[in-house]
């Protein structure tokens, strides 16, 4: 059976999405899927929380990694601090001998026990995770570690009761926590108490008596986590979740008398399915849910959250039975509403935590079951209007596949599994509802079917909202892999949407919060530039780059760059024929330079702008228009700039900036004309610059016109672009005489506007990496000194593109709950 198609709906929590380490697999006595079966036994399963731990543990270990990286001699070097508290030799041998003869006793324990219980596959397990954790924290102490502080390293070279005092080391620590956390799951509460405080009893003492840094201490408990961790994910955890008997026990023991309880012949994600029959022969339908699913729904949502954005999510409950009670609430509202949907008979929460929801049995089998001859127009219809009185009673149903609906053996569909559903429902939600059920039926009976059914039942108008969210991001990911296998059929889904919606070629909501390349792009070009650069140049990192500065200075470069915004507000307002509010424009310019640093060549906060123009009240076209001369202004502000920064700079850009001779220059100039001539004398290139080059010079050279009509409009369009290129070179400057100065501005000027103008060129989001290198190369070239250089640049940056991407993350914030964009 296809491991999305189950019985009474599918029992589906959107956790299909995670990898299959966060999905739990059957216990003993559920049948194993096809995938369980062949990667852990039965008797072991995959509990989300250890994902959860996975990465807790790993991004604490890569914090902890890059603040041993940016200061490795304080942290865990000779500068290090370390702990002299004891004030006496005796102790700290004693110190050393309990935790020597502790951890030897400790692994004859583990040993000891697991070749009595004959575990030898958890041996193995722990054996490989005290490998991989010890190595991996000696590998990371011998590449950012040094040599230690000398009142440590005197301690580590001293003898103790079994051996040197530097065993057990950090490496040794790192085994233990992994160690502990991979035994865990195996152990009894009174035992696993035990172990942690044991382990942070024998790291105490190690850092009591000096011989182990407070870093290495971390970073010992951050690798062994996050290994541990990865030996749970990989191996699986022991199944101690409750039975077909411990179900019927709690039945019974909540008042529902049970004569037999069974798990169900169906694969379920987001719950584990039971049969049940009462005493009085009720056939009931269980869904069972611990903390497997709740962990798995909290790495859904979390997920989502950093990748989606507008698709309606809410925060989770505060608790599994919360969450459990929440699904009874919406499944009764929705029977009351007239909705077909299984009746809640009761919701129990068992001794041990386990939620139970006990419902109606359905008699049928799901929608997505039923084969495609059986699937009438008819029973569409009735399905839709299922759809439509739930949506007109204000819920949605957030899960709306054809795995979700039953239909019973007297032909009627019932919408189940309401576990993700929302009862004050937005409009955007109950979009995403028609939208994934129209993909899901595609499937099944054809995009035009699907579609005409829909259409039929809610109208053009209804399903109009529901065509740009066609799409694979807007999807269930069961939906998605399913509609992927027909090639075209969600693009003729969207089509036919947009027909009988009346609409033209819809455009698909934007609901992707950051894409992936953009990420990696600046990850990439930040990790070069500011890791790599310094080197290259002999110097420090970039942190302490900054710490070395001057910081009399600092304000000054921040205050600069908070000049910039204004200045840019004042420009935009100068491009637009109507009056702007000041203050919301200086907002949308914060805002601005927080979507262009996932944005390259400014396009982003370009569109913010003339969005925020048309909310506030500037015609559509008028407010492209304005951004577009905004754009032109400054670009002829900036060459202007140059012009005169290069004239009043003199020779002293000769070292700076290697132009060609005279005749090298005279050659690129006549090859580029030859290039513009042969693209020319293309017909497509007459197109281009008829449709693309001639039209938008003449659009741009009459908005100029209109706003020169106005003095005052046309002093903050020019003023404002001139004066946001001039702060940011007074900031440079600033910068520089945090590290010593000794250039003059004329020349700090014209190395920030070649650099620029050089950087413009680049791909990435606000020239990251070549504006960096453009900068540091003019600096060195006229004369300033390459550590001073990079350090200067470098904190010029860290105060102008990267300080500023909180402040705008906050503005766009502002802006959309002000309905300004």
């Amino acid at each position: 059976m296809n491991p999305d198609r189950t019985q009474h709906g599918g029992e589906y929590r959107r956790g299909d999405e995670l990898m299959t380490a966060a999905r739990p697999a059957p216990s003993a006595s559920e049948p194993a899927s096809k995938d369980g079966a062949r990667l852990l036994p039965a008797s072991r399963y995959r509990h989300p929380g250890d994902v959860i731990r996975l990465i807790a543990g790993g991004l604490v270990l890569i914090v902890t990694l890059a603040a041993a990286a940016v200061a490795p001699s304080r942290l865990v070097g000779t500068g290090a601090a370390s702990v002299t508290w004891l004030g006496s030799d005796f102790a700290a041998r004693l110190l050393v001998g309990l935790v020597q003869v502790a951890i030897v006793v400790a692994a004859f324990l583990v040993v000891a026990a697991g070749l009595r219980f004959r575990r030898f596959r958890l041996l193995a397990g722990l054996a490989a995770g005290a490998v991989v954790a010890g190595a991996a924290l000696a590998g990371i102490l011998y590449l950012v570690g040094g040599k230690h502080p000398d009142a440590v390293a005197a301690n580590v070279a001293g003898d103790s009761w079994l051996t040197s005092a530097a065993f057990p080391g950090p490496a040794l620590l790192a085994s233990a926590v992994a160690v502990t956390v991979a035994a865990s799951p195996w152990l009894s509460r009174p035992w696993r108490r035990t172990a942690w405080i044991a382990l942070f009893a024998v790291g105490a003492a190690r850092l009591l008596a000096g011989t182990v840094l407070p870093m290495e201490l971390i970073l010992a408990l951050a690798t062994g986590v996050t290994v541990g961790a990865g030996v749970l994910v990989v191996l699986g955890v022991p199944d101690r979740r409750m039975g077909p008997d411990g179900i019927a026990a709690a039945l019974r023991s909540a008042g529902l008398p049970v004569s037999v309880v069974t798990p169900a012949d169906v694969a379920a994600k987001g719950s584990r399915p039971f049969f049940a029959v009462t005493d009085d022969g009720r056939r009931l339908f269980i869904k069972v849910l611990g903390s497997d699913q709740r962990d798995a729904d909290l790495l859904y949502r979390a997920y989502r959250f950093a990748r989606l954005r507008n698709v309606g999510d809410t925060r989770p409950a505060a608790s599994l039975i919360q969450a459990v009670e929440h699904q009874a609430l919406v499944t009764l509202m929705a029977e009351r509403a007239g909705v077909h949907s299984p009746r809640v008979d009761q919701v129990i929460k068992a001794a041990d935590g386990t939620a139970l929801l006990a419902m109606e049995r359905i008699d049928g089998c799901s929608l997505e079951q039923l084969p495609a001859h059986r699937i009438s127009d008819s029973l569409l219809r009735r399905l839709w209007a299922e759809v439509d009185r739930m949506h007109r009673a204000g819920i949605a149903h957030r899960s709306l596949r054809a795995a979700n609906v039953m239909v019973d053996n007297d032909g009627q569909p019932w919408l189940t599994d309401f576990g993700f559903s929302e009862l004050a429902a937005t409009q955007r939600q109950k979009d995403l509802d028609l939208a994934e059920l129209m993909a899901s039926l595609a499937t099944q009976v054809g995009a035009g079917a699907a579609v005409a059914s829909a259409a039929a039942v809610l109208g053009g108008r209804g399903l109009a909202p529901a065509v740009p969210l066609l799409q694979p991001l807007a999807l269930s990911a069961a939906t998605r892999h399913s509609i992927a296998r027909h090639e075209g059929l969600l693009a003729a889904t969207r089509s036919a949407a947009a027909e009988a919606s009346g609409g033209g070629t819809p455009q698909l909501a934007r609901l992707q919060r950051v894409r992936p390349r953009t990420l990696l792009t600046i990850a990439a070009a930040a990790g070069a530039f500011y890791l790599i650069l310094p080197q290259l140049a002999q110097v420090g990192s970039s942190w302490r780059a900054f710490q070395s500065a001057d910081w009399a200075w600092v304000p000054v470069i921040i205050a600069m760059s908070v000049l910039t915004y204004l200045a840019s507000a004042a420009s935009l307002i100068g491009g637009v024929p109507g009056r702007v509010p000041y203050w919301p424009t200086v907002l949308a310019q914060w805002a601005s330079s927080f979507i262009n640093r996932i944005s390259p060549a400014n396009v982003g906060g370009m569109a913010l702008n003339a969005r925020f123009l048309q909310k506030s009240g500037v015609e559509p076209a008028a407010g492209v228009a304005a951004v577009g001369v905004n754009a032109l202004v400054g670009a002829i502000a900036h060459l202007a700039l140059i012009v005169i920064f290069f004239v009043w700079a003199g020779q002293a850009l000769g070292q700076a900036f290697k132009l060609p001779s005279a005749s090298k220059l005279l050659l690129i100039l006549a090859v580029l004309a030859a290039l513009v001539g042969i693209v020319l004398a293309t017909r497509p290139g007459r197109r281009f610059a008829a449709t693309r080059l001639l039209k938008g010079i003449r659009t741009a050279g009459a908005s100029l016109r209109r706003v020169a009509a106005s003095p005052a409009k046309l002093a903050l369009l020019l003023g404002g672009s001139a004066l946001v290129t001039l702060a940011y070179i007074g900031g440079l400057a600033a910068s520089i005489q945090a590290f010593g100065g000794g250039l003059g501005i004329a020349e700090i000027g014209a190395v920030y506007l070649g650099a620029a103008a050089i950087a413009a060129a680049s791909p990435t989001p606000g020239g990251l990496g070549a504006i960096e290198a453009a900068l540091i190369a003019g600096l060195t070239g006229v004369g300033l000194g390459a550590g001073a250089a990079v350090s200067a640049v470098l904190t010029y940056r860290l105060a102008t593109y990267w300080l500023p991407v909180a402040p705008g993350w906050y503005a766009l914030r502002l802006l959309q709950r002000g309905d300004y964009i």
